[in-house]
């Protein structure tokens, strides 16, 4: 079967899901491009709807718009639309039809090119057909001396080819960890299990694969019900009989009682301002009728998350009495908990349980940098532990949760936006399985031929929040409304305002990455580079506003607003980013030390830091004279002194997960009841401004009487079945 054909000027590589023109190459789902092959076949003739879907659904019950997904998937990867389309034509209530010329590889006179082996030694099936005009460098080339003509020999040919074998074949012993294994993952086809207005999330199929259990949360709302679907009727079931906020459910291997975990504001918050129940409920009957949950264990003094039930009496789940997490095993019969690790250099991430092979997988974050895997038997015994290996200049700090893969020792995990397997060593091997939507908590079907994943898109847009000039005593309540100024259909964030002037640094995912955009006369610029699947989590400015530091992958970087870009190499990862005295070359920061988060101020001409204090910091902010204010675990506000800090008492009840600005001693906050309020730090003045909106996520900065904020829009997730092939 042919493997590549030219659809006008764009290459079809059905070896690997790609449409490519140029340098510019696009991941299709496999139907998809079984639909432009069908229609490619049938160039110039209209095929019906119910031709192309006999084709490519052959035998398979689909939702209507199905095929209009694929048309528009394609048609995307043209760069066309549905009213301005020259390849993908539409013929009303007929179907479609292909109106450019197709070149298809077998008789094709052009030029083609090598392929490399796979891991196998294997090459391709087809060779991939190139245009005259299109050449692909597999490795950057240098400058080469003008060729002379067709009469000189070259000297040396045999010793110049062999040495640049030689050369090319350490490259592949270099690279070859990372090589894609696309014949081992091949995905087949895919569905949409969800498509509404909500945000669903965590789906996992119940033991015996008959249903599909997942989250709902509303629009904008913090809380949620736990849903199932028969994985064949594709009907709807709403298990919990109360909303709330839950999380982290877990089936018994009878499929009888569920597990999950619920959170609620503490009454009178000690330790930390949730408080976390462990619930169960029982689900056949839940099928029949939402059901009250039972509670289980009830945690005023830690949190708890991931309960897995390892057998009738005994449950796993992880626990935080402090600062770090552990791993705990807590049985029924006599209440009883033992715990079966915890991470001793740094921060335990992800957990996944395998009741076939008796063993728990455990992602950590190391304060030396990096990432771990710790394989552990069902009585906490290490089994093996490797540092995770990341594809060179990838992202080391994404959060790993890993799946243990059904019939294999790997495991698979969701890393930059795609599946990627994760081998019992720690190696990441990304897989290309032609999808071009972000994806992420996968989740086997017993079987181990499908799985699902949730894709979705968080959209937030940066706006100004005016502070009004005085308030009217009589109705201090008055409505604040926040202005939209730079938005796209993805995350806008973090956007500060530049020293004496009135640019704006702020972070987007417009171009599908994480980068620095700077804002000047109401045109956006790209000014960072940062790999794909990097988390841009704060950005200051320098005192003369012609660089930027940017806490990044959790690693400092300078950035000039002529795109110059480095690293500063501090040696423990970096949480949290909040004030830069570049006078004094001083960061106030968070950082990972050993197994805490600790509060401290980072000299980054030397790289020595020096503890603040031993609280654990939310948000922080310091006036240029040196005032340095922050925000604790439970939303209570410090203000640094010399021998100790100074607790806030009048704003005890002000605080929230919507951060502070600080200014010339004028703290600025949103509080619970979404009110903007000040308070200044000298006199203890503090007001109530007005209602703000709730899709306020964070304040991000403020210069005079404006304040930057970033506004939720919208937050969109759907689950999706991928069948992968035999």
């Amino acid at each position: 079967m042919t493997k590549a054909y030219w659809v006008g000027k764009f290459l079809v590589d059905l070896s690997r899901n790609q449409i490519s023109h140029n340098q510019d190459v696009q991941t299709l789902p496999p139907k998809a491009l079984q639909v432009l092959t069908y229609l490619a076949q049938n160039s110039g003739r209209v095929v019906s709807h119910d031709e192309l879907l006999n084709q490519v659904w052959a035998n398979t019950v689909v939702t209507p718009n199905t095929l209009q997904r694929s048309i528009a998937q394609l048609r995307k990867a043209f760069g066309e639309t549905s009213h301005a389309s020259a390849l993908i034509k539409t013929h009303a209530k007929q179907g479609y039809s292909l109106e450019v010329e197709v070149r298809w590889s077998a008789g094709e006179d052009t030029g083609t090119v090598e392929p490399a082996a796979d891991s196998q030694g294997q090459l391709p099936e087809v060779l991939p057909v190139l245009p005259p005009e299109h050449t692909v460098n597999v490795f950057p080339q240098p400058e080469m001396a003008p060729p002379k003509s067709k009469t000189a020999k070259p000297k040396h040919n045999k010793l110049w080819w062999y040495s640049a074998l030689a050369a090319l074949l350490v490259l592949a012993v270099g690279v070859l960890p990372f090589v894609q294994h696309e014949a081992d993952f091949q995905l087949e086809d895919l569905r949409y299990l969800t498509a509404t207005d909500d945000k669903e999330y965590g789906a996992r199929y119940s033991p015996d694969g008959q249903y599909i259990l997942f989250h709902r949360y509303y629009e904008k709302v913090c809380t949620n019900h736990i849903w199932a679907k028969n994985a064949d009727t594709l009907q709807e079931v709403q298990l919990t009989a109360e909303r709330g906020t839950y999380s982290g459910y877990n089936l018994s291997a009878d499929g009888k009682n569920l597990l999950f975990v619920q959170e609620q504001d503490c009454i009178a918050p000690v330790n930390q301002p949730s408080c976390f129940k462990l619930m169960s409920l029982d689900f056949q009957a839940a099928l029949k009728e939402p059901q009250q949950a039972k509670e289980l264990l009830d945690c005023q003094h830690s949190a708890i998350r991931n309960p897995i039930w390892m057998d009738e009496q005994h449950i796993a789940l992880m626990q935080r009495e402090d600062r770090n997490w552990r791993l705990v095993r807590y049985s029924l019969a006599d209440q009883s908990s033992s715990t079966l690790y915890e991470a001793k250099d740094g921060i335990t991430l992800g957990l996944a349980w395998s009741a076939d092979r008796q063993l728990f997988a455990v992602t950590s974050l190391k304060s030396s940098g990096g990432q771990r895997l710790d394989l552990l038997f069902a009585d906490g015994t290490v089994k093996s532990s490797h540092n995770i290996v990341f594809p060179p200049g990838a992202p080391r700090y994404t959060k790993l949760l890993p799946e243990f893969m059904p019939d294999s020792k790997g495991l698979l995990l969701t890393y930059r936006g795609q599946l990627s397997t994760l081998s019992e060593q720690g190696q990441i091997q990304e897989l290309n399985i032609g999808l071009d939507a972000n994806i992420g908590s996968p989740a086997f079907h017993p079987d181990g031929n499908r799985l699902l994943v949730v894709s979705g898109r968080y959209d937030s847009d940066v706006a100004r929040l005016s502070i009004p000039d005085e308030v009217h005593i009589d109705d201090p309540t008055q409505d604040l409304e926040a202005q939209v100024f730079e938005r796209s259909i993805n995350l806008e964030d973090k956007a500060k305002f530049r020293p004496n002037g009135q640019s704006i640094a702020f972070v987007s995912k417009r171009t599908g990455s994480e980068q620095v955009w700077l804002l000047e006369n109401n045109n956006a610029a790209l000014i960072s580079s940062f790999t794909k699947g990097t988390m841009v989590s704060n950005l200051l400015w320098s005192k003369d506003g012609q660089s930027l530091l940017v806490q990044a992958d959790m690693s400092l970087y300078l950035l000039s607003v002529d795109k110059q870009q480095r690293q500063l190499h501090f040696p423990h990862p970096v949480l949290g980013l909040y004030d830069w005295d570049e006078d004094a070359q001083q960061v106030i920061a968070r950082v990972l030390l050993n197994d805490t988060s600790r509060f401290v101020s980072i000299d980054i001409s030397s790289m020595e830091f020096q503890q603040l204090n031993n609280k654990r910091v939310f948000w922080a902010a310091q006036n240029p004279g040196g005032t340095l204010v922050f925000m604790d675990h439970l939303r209570q506000f410090w203000q640094r002194g010399s021998i100790e800090d100074k607790r806030i008492n009048a704003l005890n009840d002000q605080g929230s997960s919507k951060g502070f600005v600080l200014t010339n001693e004028q703290l600025y906050g949103i509080n619970k009841n979404n009110q903007l309020w000040s308070y200044h730090l000298q006199s203890g003045a503090f007001k109530v401004l007005g209602n703000v909106s709730p899709d306020i996520e964070f304040l991000t900065d403020i210069q005079g009487n404006e304040i930057l904020a970033t506004l939720l829009v919208g937050e969109r997730q759907e689950i999706l079945e991928l069948t992968l092939a035999d």
